[in-house]
């Protein structure tokens, strides 16, 4: 989305303070925090600088400019920053330090710098920006249930065993268990078995089938 959200707002020359208004968009199924942050708060003006947006929602930003401040080799050199961040119960405290704290921003969470140009051009009233832009809409967090006392982060978790706490210690070998000593015996012969001949087989009882 990034590639088709406007660069500019283009405001005409005038003896007054100009107003704009930009739409917001959420087309995604996230909840985002919006910070909009003027280069200059002397020259532009914005009517909302945190807002809550829904999924599939809109919000309109009014931005005021007063052109008068501009000098003419600055026409195109102001602009209005705007953050996004997603929202869950889980970064909840993190968002509130990041909308109290200014300069608290970076690149990653900026939806769009749009550059406030003074022009004799065509003014639009309304300038559409979508989330989320260029800015990343999944955040890596701490998990904050681990300071919820009502629900601990391992409430529902069995400790596991340990690999081998489950496990018998077999007996160490004896080292003469590992030596072998050819016998004299001849071949096919167990040492100390008689072996036994084909009538011997032959005597033996045969199976009964139950």
């Amino acid at each position: 989305m990034a590639a088709t959200n406007p660069e500019k707002i283009i405001f005409n020359h005038s003896d007054t303070p100009t107003t704009r208004r930009v739409l917001i968009r959420n087309p995604t199924n996230n909840v985002f925090i919006l910070k909009i942050v003027p280069t200059n708060n002397a020259v532009v003006s914005v009517d909302a600088r945190n807002i809550m947006i829904k999924p599939k929602n809109f919000v309109p930003i009014n931005i005021t400019v007063n052109t008068t401040k501009i000098p003419l080799f600055e026409y195109a050199s102001h602009s209005v920053n705007v953050y996004a961040r997603p929202y869950s119960t889980a970064n909840h405290k993190c968002i509130q330090e990041w909308i109290s704290t200014d300069g608290s921003e970076n690149l990653k969470q900026r939806v769009q710098s749009l550059v406030i140009k003074v022009s004799k051009d065509y003014s639009a009233r309304d300038t559409v920006l979508d989330l989320p832009g260029a800015a990343q809409s999944i955040e890596s967090t701490v998990w904050a249930q681990t300071s919820r006392p009502d629900c601990p982060l391992d409430k529902d978790t069995l400790t596991v065993l340990r690999c081998c706490a489950d496990c018998l210690t077999a007996q160490a070998i004896d080292p003469a268990d590992t030596k072998f000593t050819p016998t004299g015996t001849t071949c096919g012969a167990i040492a100390g078995w008689a072996v036994a001949t084909a009538a011997d087989w032959l005597q033996l009882p045969t199976a009964i089938a139950v």
